[in-house]
């Protein structure tokens, strides 16, 4: 019933949460992914120059578009301003898609995460 959600979503207002273009996005357009991704994508550079936003959030947002390489970037952001989101980093499912990539391995390494 994807499409049903996808109708009954876009009546509501934009909704101001990177973590929900994250979590939502990729659902709203299955088989898709690239006008959903698009669609992310350009609503968290709006919401950017509204508001700081966390690069934690941003990276949960570009992980759940399938944006890797957007994920790891702002993950270092993370790093680089001693985020401490970054403690979730090892068990966090989320992260998953990223886990086989060896600079998501040298970031646990450098975060102190690594086995």
């Amino acid at each position: 019933m994807f499409a049903e959600a996808l109708a009954l979503i876009e009546e509501f207002p934009l909704v101001d949460e990177p973590w929900y273009w994250g979590v939502i996005g990729p659902y709203l357009w299955p088989g898709r992914a690239a006008k959903g991704s698009a669609r992310c994508t350009r609503r968290l550079l709006h919401l950017r120059r509204r508001r700081p936003i966390d690069p934690m959030e941003t990276a949960f947002a570009h992980v759940g578009m399938g944006n890797g390489d957007l994920a790891l970037s702002c993950l270092e952001q993370a790093y680089e301003q001693h985020s401490s989101g970054l403690t979730a980093l090892k068990v966090d499912p989320v992260y998953d898609p990223l886990r086989s990539d060896p600079r998501f391995q040298d970031l646990l390494r450098r975060v102190g995460l690594a086995s």
